[in-house]
């Protein structure tokens, strides 16, 4: 993908006193990736669920009642079989295009963040650098920006699988006994 990093992006800009709101803000130019991550999420959450009822489907009518999908229960079997291949390729294909676009914007923001720190700690007097302990000013800036990075990879990510997977489980639910 190229680079969409904005050289001139201030975080001070992007201060809220709401914390959700302050995340939004920083997401400048990274909101379309993490959204279409969001997307490939709920696709393979969505195959995902599929397989469950296209298993239910193989039990219920096919193995009970004798249901056939074509001519036969060979290729019944084939057509199911060939089913799960293609919805766990789905649901791995979804699940890794989230992780990359989720690992895209996480990395974007991160990089840029370090740029905007480096930029500020040059910026200080010379007094307040003799002031504090090289080791501190390096681990508290690795340290901050390692977990943003990481909840905008794994944790933020997360939470949105969870919520899709209730509603998507939840309306599958539905959709098999009211």
């Amino acid at each position: 993908m190229s680079d969409t990093t904005s050289p001139t992006f201030d975080f001070r800009d992007a201060l809220h006193t709401n914390r959700l709101a302050g995340l939004w803000r920083m997401m400048t130019d990274f909101r379309v990736s993490y959204l279409a991550a969001t997307l490939a999420l709920a696709v393979s959450a969505l195959a995902k669920t599929s397989v469950y009822l296209l298993l239910r489907f193989f039990a219920d009518d096919v193995l009970a009642h004798g249901k056939m999908i074509g001519t036969t229960m060979t290729q019944t079997f084939l057509f199911i079989g060939l089913g799960f291949i293609g919805l766990a390729f789905i649901e791995g294909g979804g699940a890794f295009l989230s992780g990359r676009l989720a690992a895209y914007t996480a990395e974007g923001i991160t990089r840029r963040l370090r740029d905007f720190l480096f930029d500020h700690i040059q910026r200080l007097s010379f007094s307040y650098h003799s002031a504090t302990p090289t080791g501190d000013l390096i681990e508290r800036v690795t340290s901050d920006v390692d977990a943003l990075r990481r909840f905008f990879s794994e944790q933020a990510i997360g939470v949105g699988r969870i919520i899709l997977l209730f509603f998507i489980n939840w309306a599958a639910i539905l959709y098999i006994n009211v």
